[in-house]
């Protein structure tokens, strides 16, 4: 009858054969780490890295946070990004102070050569807003004067002649 180790080391390639290893000691597969040339696909190598001392000393950073003076372990967003955001809302709410915020988001970034596209967008959008926006008001403002600027003064014709009462 075999055993369960029998069967184990069959499955899995290990065998307990001796193996010679310096100092007169002798030690098995197992205890050295052969497994007959057969190894775990699914395990990750480990590192050989010491444990950390469970009270380190005062000023060691603690184990598991990054020492002092390194970057955090994210990177921070892009300047101008959050300013990119902001002036392509206020195109569509305030155009003219989305061109200035657009603007001033696509310098920040133009620094660090980040491509800032909403920066991009909201500044064209406010320019074109900004520009229907003033077109209108003229457009107003000539109707008015067309409509409203000849109420005051009245024009008949009497006998030919045309004169203003």
């Amino acid at each position: 009858m075999t055993s369960s180790s029998d069967v184990l080391t069959g499955v899995c390639g290990i065998s307990r054969r001796p193996v010679r290893r310096g100092g007169g000691r002798r030690a098995t597969n197992r205890e050295v780490g052969d497994t007959g040339g057969v190894s775990d696909p699914y395990q990750p190598p480990q590192p050989d890295e010491p444990t950390p001392p469970e009270n380190p000393q005062p000023g060691q950073p603690q184990p598991g946070y990054p020492p002092a003076g390194y970057p955090p372990p994210y990177a921070p967003d892009p300047p101008g990004k959050v300013m990119g955001i902001v002036g392509f809302v206020l195109a569509f709410v305030f155009a003219p102070a989305g061109i200035v915020v657009s603007a001033l988001a696509l310098s920040d970034s133009k620094k660090v050569g980040y491509d800032n596209v909403l920066g991009k967008w909201g500044l064209w959008l406010s320019i074109i807003f900004t520009s229907i926006g003033v077109l209108l008001v003229i457009g107003y403002l000539v109707f008015f004067i067309a409509v409203f600027g000849t109420m005051g003064t009245e024009m008949t014709v009497s006998s030919g002649v045309l004169s203003g009462v």
